[in-house]
C-alpha cells in the first residue's frame, strides 16, 4: 500500500515538472516574439514584424579602436518607440536590456539624432539571432568610440 502511494506521488511530481516545463517554454517563446517597451507604467510589445527592415549602414569601432563597415535591416529606435505610443523628449532615459541582462543607457536626445540609434535585425545579410535562435536583434548606436551600446540580444526598452 505504501509503494502504491509512493509511486502515485511519484507520478503527480512528474506531471507537475512537465507541466511546469511547457509553461515555461511557452513563456520564454512568447517573450523572444519582438521587443518588450516599457515607459510611463505601460509595458507593450512590438513584434520583430512590426519593426520592419529599412536599409542602413554605418562604421562601429571596438574596444581595440578597429573601425568595421556593416549593412543592417531594421529601424531607428526613435520611430519604434514613437509606434509604441511613447513620447521622447531630450531629457528621456533610455535603458536597452538584452537577453542575458547586459544594459546600455542612452539619452533622449541622441534617440532624437536621426541616423544615429537603430534596432537591427540583419547584420550584413544574415538575421541576427536570439541568445535561444530564431529572430534577435540588436542595438546599434552610431557614434560610439567604442561601441559597448551595440546591445546583442536586444530584449527590453525602458524610458524614463
Amino acid at each position: 500500500m505504501q509503494k502504491k502511494i509512493i509511486i502515485g506521488v511519484i507520478v503527480i511530481l512528474v506531471i507537475l515538472a512537465a507541466a511546469l516545463g511547457i509553461a515555461n517554454r511557452s513563456k520564454s517563446k512568447a517573450a523572444a516574439d519582438g521587443l518588450n517597451i516599457s515607459a510611463g507604467g505601460k509595458e507593450v510589445t512590438i513584434s520583430w514584424e512590426e519593426i520592419g527592415k529599412e536599409a542602413f549602414s554605418g562604421e562601429l569601432v571596438n574596444g581595440k579602436g578597429e573601425v568595421s563597415r556593416h549593412d543592417y535591416e531594421g529601424a531607428e529606435l526613435a520611430q519604434i518607440l514613437q509606434k509604441a505610443g511613447v513620447e521622447i523628449t531630450a531629457e528621456s532615459v533610455i535603458t536597452a536590456g538584452s537577453e542575458d541582462n547586459y544594459t546600455a543607457e542612452l539619452s533622449g536626445s541622441e534617440l532624437l539624432e536621426a541616423g544615429k540609434v537603430y534596432v537591427a535585425l540583419t547584420a550584413d545579410g544574415k538575421m541576427i539571432e536570439g541568445i535561444e535562435g530564431g529572430q534577435g536583434a540588436q542595438l546599434i548606436v552610431f557614434g560610439d568610440p567604442n561601441s559597448k551600446r551595440a546591445v546583442r540580444y536586444l530584449k527590453t526598452i525602458t524610458v524614463e
